[in-house]
């Protein structure tokens, strides 16, 4: 009895089983073809829908009257599907030659294993594309972009700085106000049906970059840049650089470099051609601080400008070392202190105020701080601390010696001084507040100044600036250079900082000439002439 019931259940699990079977089979069935299903929906989207990038533009840089410094134009990246290519000789050459590429660097490129693809040029023309597709190269792929034009080349491209492959500022203006100028990238994405119909789904609209507009003058900047290049030849200078200022807006008209390079030809490149020297490259200013060291002892009172100063016999042995003249001037008034540029008289000036005071009257000048957050790269040069000063270094200071500036630095203040000692620094973008604000002197002090400056340009170290019925004041600057060795006695740093008066409008120009090696050396045998010829240039233009 127990064994027939064992064997009734055992039937009945086995059917049990067996419909479980029949059943799972058609649910089993029916899930993997979903699946199949979905994989193969899923395979046809993809085939069928698409997503294009819509390319955003670069905003422009623009010059005072909306001339093009900078703007996008077509490109494209050049590559090659290395599978796809044959290796053929005549299209290796074809690309060597369209593209520019050294042959055999070209084939080491393609040879690597490793890749699939290789780039070949990320900012190609429409012109090498259409000249590279006649060949019809097996593999050759492009893919459409934008890159950077500069009409204006070399006589630009240190301020305006540059870009790198991806369209993003590298240096200069493209840097410093990099997100401004860049766009961001829309979408649009579409199906195409199995009639072969496209159907737009989405679209994401390019949002394109913001142009800037500059306070600079291209046409002004065409004739500093000449004029510069000129002197650099001319004197056989290792470089040269020139900043043009409306005294009025305190506005960069033109600020120039040379040697310089072309932004638009990125091969063979020379990377230390890429920086703005006029506001990297530091220098010890020499006698174009005197004028400016002079103006802090008349505020402090620590002299007043009825002062007589011997320097007899034309030099002064000052806490063992010597400081001398050019000759001996026996006793000057303080207007001829700056018409004869004398040291002898300026360390006797100093030795009579403190450190602290001088330091400070340096720093509101502008010295030792940056002087504006466009120039990225720019340096706040050095200025001692007063704790730290002997009395010789001290005295050093007003003849231009011990500290190191740039020459927009040293353009900037002596904009401050031509504006009766207010200083507001210097501006290079349009409807832009450069943060600076500062009454250095007073009026009195500045027109004393300014009246010592008119006479070192007709009567002093400056008269190779002068310049037929213009009015012209200003002050040299000559500085031994400083090697790793120490100062050199053949080589010298050639300064002239001054402002002329054309058509009811003044202008601020500094000039600074490094290692001139022929036809001069000090500021008034380099530098001065190089500030009149770019007047008369202007004064010919206006």
């Amino acid at each position: 009895m127990n064994f027939e019931l064992t064997s009734k259940y055992r039937e009945l699990i086995v059917w049990f089983f067996i419909f479980c079977l029949l059943i799972s089979l058609p649910i089993r069935f029916y899930f993997l073809q979903k699946n199949d299903f979905d994989i193969a929906l899923d395979k046809s989207k993809a085939s069928s829908e698409r997503t294009l990038k819509l390319l955003s533009r670069r905003g422009k840089i623009l010059d005072r009257n909306l001339q093009i410094l900078a703007e996008d134009i077509p490109a494209y990246e050049i590559g090659i599907q290395i599978n796809n290519f044959s290796f053929d000789p005549y299209h290796i050459l074809s690309i060597s030659k369209i593209l520019g590429i050294n042959s055999q660097n070209l084939k080491n490129k393609l040879s690597n294993k490793k890749r699939k693809y290789i780039v070949l040029d990320h900012n190609a023309s429409q012109d090498e594309l259409n000249k590279l597709n006649i060949k019809k190269i097996p593999g050759l792929r492009s893919i459409s972009k934008y890159k950077r034009s500069y009409p204006e080349g070399e006589i630009l491209s240190q301020v305006i700085g540059l870009t790198n492959f991806n369209n993003s500022g590298q240096e200069g203006i493209e840097l410093s106000v990099n997100k401004k100028l860049s766009g961001k990238d829309g979408s649009k994405k579409y199906v195409r049906t199995n009639k072969g119909e496209i159907i737009e789904t989405n679209i994401i609209p390019p949002n394109h970059g913001q142009d800037v507009r500059t306070t600079l003058d291209a046409k002004l900047q065409y004739l500093v840049y000449q004029e510069l290049k000129k002197a650099f030849n001319y004197y056989q200078a290792s470089s040269a650089s020139a900043i043009l200022v409306d005294l009025n807006s305190k506005d960069i008209l033109a600020m120039a470099n040379y040697p310089s390079f072309n932004p638009n030809d990125r091969r063979g490149m020379n990377p230390s051609l890429l920086s703005n020297r006029s506001a990297t490259d530091l220098f010890e200013p020499g006698s174009t601080v005197k004028p400016l060291a002079l103006a802090g002892l008349l505020k402090n009172k620590t002299i007043n400008k009825n002062e007589k100063i011997k320097t007899s016999p034309g030099f002064i042995e000052y806490e063992g070392f010597m400081t001398s003249d050019f000759k001996d001037y026996g006793t000057l008034n303080l207007s001829e202190v700056i018409s004869k540029s004398s040291n002898v008289a300026m360390v006797k000036l100093c030795d009579k105020s403190n450190s602290e005071k001088i330091i400070k009257n340096f720093y509101q000048w502008g010295f030792g701080q940056y002087i504006n957050e466009i120039f990225i790269s720019n340096r706040e040069g050095y200025l001692p601390s007063s704790a730290n000063l002997s009395e010789r270094e001290k005295v050093s200071l007003c003849y231009g010696y011990g500290l190191q500036v740039t020459l927009i630095q040293l353009v900037g203040a002596y904009t401050a001084l031509f504006s009766d000692g207010q200083f507001e620094g210097l501006n290079l973008i349009s409807d832009s507040y450069n943060g600076f604000e500062n009454k250095v002197i007073s009026s009195e002090i500045a027109q004393e100044i300014n009246k010592m400056l008119f006479e070192a340009v007709n009567n002093g170290t400056g008269k190779k600036a002068l310049v037929n019925n213009i009015k012209i004041t200003g002050k040299t600057g000559t500085t031994k250079r400083l090697t790793n060795q120490g100062y050199t006695e053949k080589s010298f740093n050639a300064s002239f900082i001054g402002m002329a008066e054309l058509e009811n409008k003044n202008y601020v120009l500094g000039i600074l000439v490094r290692d001139s090696k022929e036809n001069g050396e000090g500021g008034g045998q380099v530098a001065a002439p190089v500030f009149s010829k770019i007047i008369k240039s202007i004064k010919n233009t206006l």
